[in-house]
């Protein structure tokens, strides 16, 4: 009997899509005639209902068995990812907090990276200035910062590594 791929699931993570991809890519290796427009019927075919609903949405106003799989693949890895990846991505930003044993350092290094996820833009830095007064968790500290409010990102940052608050924590843990 014939191993089948199972539907994609269009409401899973970006990473679970990215794993369909990648078994759909193995289970065409194994089939020797499964080239060109063949892989685009195999692969409409295994998505099931759903999923090729959505794609009919994405490629219109082409059809879907009309484009290459690379493209088809393309408009669902985009649509998961802007849908679902960055608005997690920047929830997770929003919500980021100085923890109490965390240094200070830490916390802008790990603002920066989890920033870096989020597609800010021109806005980038403004965002992470916001989220640094917004989430260093020193009252007296955010008290000053809130007087900052024009202030660029990297020089309030610089003033909250030599502040006597939190040199305290980014040298003593």
């Amino acid at each position: 009997m014939e191993p089948a791929m199972e539907k994609l699931d269009i409401h899973s993570t970006p990473e679970a899509f990215e794993d369909y991809f990648e078994r759909f890519k193995i289970w065409s290796m194994t089939k020797k005639d499964v080239k060109g427009g063949k892989i685009v019927a195999h692969f409409l075919t295994f998505i099931g209902r759903e999923a090729y609903s959505l794609l009919k949405t994405l490629a219109y106003p082409e059809k879907p068995i009309s484009l290459p799989y690379a493209t088809l693949k393309e408009l669902l890895l985009s649509h998961v990812k802007c849908t679902s990846f960055e608005c997690r991505e920047r929830a997770k930003f929003h919500k980021m907090v100085r923890q109490n044993d965390q240094k200070v350092r830490e916390f802008i290094l790990e603002l920066q990276k989890q920033a870096a996820k989020c597609n800010f833009g021109d806005q980038l830095h403004v965002q992470l200035r916001d989220r640094l007064i917004a989430g260093i968790n020193i009252p007296s500290l955010e008290r000053e910062l809130l007087k900052c409010q024009t202030v660029p990102f990297k020089m309030l940052e610089l003033r909250v590594l030599t502040t006597k608050q939190s040199m305290n924590l980014i040298s003593s843990r």
